[in-house]
């Protein structure tokens, strides 16, 4: 009898430690609805750490012409390289990031014109591009130069995702001529998606439209 018991304790143990069908399904639900949630934005997140990368870039490489014109006594033309997609390899079967200006300098020596072409910054097919100002060019003093007597070059950057939703995309602002640099957020928004053209020319840029941080 008293092993009985026992016995009958040690099962109703048992049974009370484990888990019913109806509790699993339940946890197996929240799970899903948490990896719903937290995989978009995850995403999202890492997409903007792109944009900000590609920002990044793109603010130190301004900053280099700036300081090499001034250094050699030399100038850059730089042309926005406008494209709509990204190129494709047949080889690695991915799109190629493209440049996102062409720059042809004067007055400087072969290597250092050589080291400015080979830091352009890059567009990948995760990134699209938008300037107000199709050719600019940066004097022998450092200065920008922008045709028409315009007073500022205008850049905005944003994501090209598998998705699509709106977003205020990035923006860069470069004052002439002294070529002062201030980046933000533009105040409009505009649809992500992986359709996007990569690189072109907006003459409705504004530098109203860029909230500085």
């Amino acid at each position: 009898m008293f092993g009985k018991k026992i016995k009958k304790k040690y099962n109703k143990k048992n049974l009370n430690e484990g888990f019913t069908i109806i509790e699993l399904l339940i946890t197996t639900v929240i799970i899903g609805i948490l990896a719903s949630i937290s995989v978009p934005s995850a995403y999202k997140w890492v997409q903007k750490e792109k944009q900000n990368s590609y920002l990044r870039e793109l603010i130190s490489y301004f900053e280099l012409l700036k300081k090499e014109t001034r250094r050699w006594n030399g100038s850059c033309s730089v042309r926005t390289n406008t494209f709509s997609f990204n190129s494709y390899d047949s080889v690695t079967r991915k799109r190629v990031a493209e440049q996102a200006f062409i720059v042809q300098c004067k007055g400087m020596d072969n290597s250092q014109k050589l080291r400015i072409a080979q830091q352009v910054p890059r567009i990948s097919e995760n990134i699209f591009q938008e300037v107000n100002q199709r050719e600019f060019s940066f004097t022998p003093k450092g200065h920008l130069s922008i045709p028409n007597n315009q007073s500022e070059l205008v850049i905005v950057i944003g994501g090209r995702p598998r998705g699509g939703f709106y977003q205020r995309p990035k923006c860069l602002i470069i004052e002439a001529p002294i070529g002062m640099i201030n980046n933000g957020v533009y105040q409009q928004n505009y649809y992500f998606y992986s359709g996007r053209y990569g690189n072109r020319q907006n003459y409705s840029l504004r530098k109203g439209f860029c909230n500085k941080l």
